[in-house]
């Protein structure tokens, strides 16, 4: 807490003019032990996120502000609240506010690329973190720290399709209509169904915006409905939403994809079956490492830091909590 409120206190003005958009600062000060060379301390960097509402966010956000701490630098985070046009005014705002380097996850991949290369050209390093943008190599973005979401997709169908030993009805959960991320997602999942002809969706996927609430209720809708073998979530929350609508140990398959605090208890007293892990606090965390490097003036070693996948059932939870 102390950290925190030295930072906010270091930034002064700054901070008070992007508190409209909802930023927390955090960070390390020079007299700190935090393991930061003389040079660090002095960078400020903004994390940009999609939004604040789910707990792979809240991982992100955490695991930014542990390696900031770590690394001695100033670490500003902000909520675009799923809004491209917000996004795209903050990432000005930082850049007018001086900010050395931009972390931030794409509402809208294809509408970013004039934002972050004007960022660019102006001397901030951007960091594209979680989704990449649209042909990012070209539009002033210096690295990409996510992970591979059409894996993550193939991973999950894969396991649905072990645990239903090839054949059932399924129904699946996505993410807000155009995400990249949910988008790359169902990639994956098609490519697998192809190896199933068994497996049939007995119903057209639903749009349920990451939302545990919607999932929750569309899920109980579905049960009076149809009957459903496996219930296929593009994130854990809407699997959770599954879960409760289902109840614990209903015989039905629930998956999910983030590996998140709420999806490992759900896993844990059976409302949802298991979810791949992309570690989305990794994401943040290389990303806040990769920036330091290029303000340093090092090198990095490859400019896309790509996450692994890891399935997490009830085999194996308590080693991820």
């Amino acid at each position: 807490m102390k950290k925190r409120l030295l930072a906010m206190l270091l930034t002064g003005a700054m901070t008070l003019s992007l508190a409209a958009c909802g930023g927390t600062s955090t960070g390390s000060d020079a007299g700190t032990d935090s393991g930061a060379d003389s040079g660090s301390d002095s960078y400020k960097i903004a994390l940009i996120q999609q939004h604040q509402t789910n707990a792979f966010q809240i991982a992100v956000s955490e695991a930014a502000e542990a390696k900031a701490d770590e690394l001695g630098v100033d670490l500003t985070i902000l909520s675009a609240d799923q809004d491209a046009a917000t996004q795209i005014s903050q990432i000005e705002q930082c850049v007018s506010e001086g900010y050395d380097a931009i972390l931030f996850e794409p509402v809208d991949p294809d509408g970013l690329a004039d934002a972050a290369k004007s960022a660019a050209d102006a001397g901030v390093v951007m960091i594209n973190i979680i989704s990449a943008c649209t042909d990012w190599q070209n539009n002033g973005i210096s690295a990409v720290s996510y992970g591979n979401n059409v894996k993550a997709g193939e991973t999950e169908m894969e396991q649905v399709a072990k645990l239903l030993n090839g054949k059932g009805n399924i129904a699946i959960l996505t993410g807000p209509s155009g995400d990249a991320g949910g988008l790359q997602r169902m990639e994956g999942y098609e490519n697998i169904l192809k190896n199933y002809p068994e497996i049939k969706q007995v119903v057209a996927p639903a749009d349920c915006q990451w939302d545990t609430a919607s999932a929750q209720s569309t899920v109980e809708s579905w049960l009076s409905a149809y009957d459903l073998d496996a219930i296929v979530c593009e994130n854990d929350g809407m699997a959770v939403g599954a879960g409760n609508a289902a109840g614990a140990n209903s015989g039905i398959v629930i998956t999910g994809v983030d590996g998140t605090p709420d999806g490992f208890e759900a896993i844990q007293d059976g409302r949802i079956t298991g979810t791949v892990s992309q570690n989305g606090g990794a994401m943040a965390a290389n990303g806040i490492e990769a920036a330091v490097k290029l303000l340093k003036g090092e090198t990095l070693d490859t400019t896309e830091i790509v996450t692994d996948n890891t399935w997490i059932d009830s085999s194996n939870v308590k080693d991820y909590e």
